[in-house]
């Protein structure tokens, strides 16, 4: 999960550098090119959608967690111990 949190956020970082390069570029000030514009926004976009997908996951698998830990412990439910079993030659 941590790679995915990496990725998104790479997105997001190389995505909002493409639009400040386009916006503060002098050359292309004259005859503007979106290319870099469009591309930066679709990698923004896409980055914080995968950003927004590892929260909701992290949440969810932290929910169920607590959830299962709840209802273990208000049920009183015991482990016992696996019954030896014995190797005969």
């Amino acid at each position: 999960m941590r790679n995915l949190y990496a990725i998104s956020i790479g997105l997001t970082l190389a995505g909002v550098g493409c639009v400040v390069a386009e916006s503060t570029d002098p050359l292309t000030s004259v005859h503007p090119s979106f290319e870099l514009t469009v591309i930066g926004y679709l990698l923004a976009t896409g980055g914080l959608m995968l950003l927004i997908a590892c929260l909701a996951a992290t949440l969810d698998g932290w929910l169920k967690a607590r959830w299962r830990r709840g209802t273990r412990s208000a049920v009183g439910v015991c482990r016992r111990r696996s019954a030896r079993v014995a190797d005969h030659p």
